[in-house]
């Protein structure tokens, strides 16, 4: 063999050397990468099990709290998770319940989901009445409560909380906000949302105050202060706000539909801030 056949069969052998080292190089990379994927995988996963054991935590507590507001009820309704099974202790409950309650309320019913709520909701408000004593004929008329997991919504007419004419709240209510604040305060992870409406009727003109939307906004801040300075509710948690006579519930042309239509809402609500918080760990 020539040298310079000797010098190319050589310089081919570190060729193919080179090539073969570059692409085990390569493979190597790879390797490694994929690695450090599947390892990024593996801890995004974990805290994703994490973030969704956290949440059912919080939606544990709020439910625990909604079941708080039913009192000592002889026949407690647990709220469950749509989708899974009902317990049958649940299930006599509810039907216990039932056989308490007015046929036109049993009548909404459609599905279990909605019997449990509207049980819920039966409980809350029977036990809400007991604060109120002396004033039960009257509140059993004025309060209304609906449960829609995870939102409770306490409807209160304005005879449960003030005097006619007037936006300061009444001290016949005072029982009965502070059953509602102690529930709040036991559940920080809670906000609250007060929503004041009116009647369609025009407020006097020599009134000092202007329209429906004053009023409604002046009685649902009264209930958001009495909140906050008779019962410590904090006020970072509280939400006032007015509707003025834009959301009717029933009709504003007979007297009894416009006493209806006077009425304060209070919705306990999950705080979604701490929600998003929990999602973006």
């Amino acid at each position: 063999m020539t040298k310079i056949a000797t010098i190319t069969l050589l310089f081919a052998i570190l060729m193919t050397s080179c090539v073969s080292k570059k692409k085990m190089n390569q493979v190597e990379n790879q390797k490694t990468a994929l690695e450090q994927e599947l390892s990024d995988l593996r801890s995004e996963q974990q805290n994703s099990n994490d973030n969704y054991a956290e949440l059912e935590d919080e939606v544990l507590s709020y439910k625990q709290k909604i079941a708080n507001l039913q009192g000592d009820a002889e026949n407690k309704i647990q709220l469950t998770d749509k989708g899974m099974l009902v317990s049958e202790n649940t299930k006599s409950n509810v039907r216990k319940v039932f056989s308490k309650m007015p046929v036109d309320q049993r009548s909404k019913a459609n599905t279990l989901e909605d019997s449990i709520n509207l049980a819920v909701a039966y409980n809350i408000k029977s036990n809400l009445l007991k604060q109120m004593k002396d004033e039960d004929k009257v509140a059993d008329e004025a309060i209304e409560i609906t449960v829609e997991e995870p939102i409770v919504r306490i409807t209160l007419t304005d005879k449960v909380l003030f005097k006619s004419g007037s936006y300061w709240v009444d001290k016949k209510a005072y029982n009965l906000l502070a059953r509602i604040a102690e529930v709040i305060n036991s559940e920080p992870n809670m906000d609250i949302r007060v929503e004041g409406h009116a009647d369609n009727m025009k407020i006097s003109e020599s009134s000092y105050i202007v329209d429906n939307w004053d009023l409604s906004i002046r009685r649902a801040a009264s209930v958001v202060r009495t909140l906050e300075d008779k019962f410590g509710v904090g006020g970072d948690r509280l939400i006032a706000s007015g509707r003025a006579h834009y959301y009717p519930v029933a009709d504003n042309a007979t007297k009894e539909g416009r006493a209806k239509n006077r009425r304060t809402t209070i919705l306990l609500l999950p705080k979604v801030d701490r929600y998003m918080d929990i999602l973006k760990k």
